[in-house]
């Protein structure tokens, strides 16, 4: 339905259009971003999200219960996180089945 309707009533002029995550997790983000950069072929936008809170929750995580930062671990993630979301962006992340379901599990 996004790219239906981008394509009859978004400008061409327009690079791109950025959605909010919306408490998505990084698994239903990137599932649903790579398959609307599939799906939208030589469409001439930019399709991405706004990807603060699907990044940052599980750098988060990580430190719970721990004494302070642990900048390691995160510096790991946060690269592989940065990987998918590259990847969906380009249309090219492969998902699990059922991670971008809008049915909860």
């Amino acid at each position: 339905a996004n790219i239906y309707v981008l394509e009859q009533s978004f400008p061409v002029a327009m690079p791109g259009a950025n959605f909010l995550s919306g408490g998505q997790t990084l698994e239903q983000g990137t599932a649903r971003l790579s398959a609307m950069n599939k799906i939208k072929g030589k469409a001439p936008w930019n399709l991405s999200f706004s990807w603060s809170q699907a990044l940052q929750l599980p750098l988060l995580e990580l430190c719970k219960g721990k004494d302070g930062l642990q900048l390691e671990e995160m510096s790991k993630l946060y690269v592989e996180e940065l990987k998918l979301a590259s990847a969906a962006a380009l249309g090219e992340h492969e998902w699990n089945a059922g991670d971008g379901d809008h049915i909860a599990k």
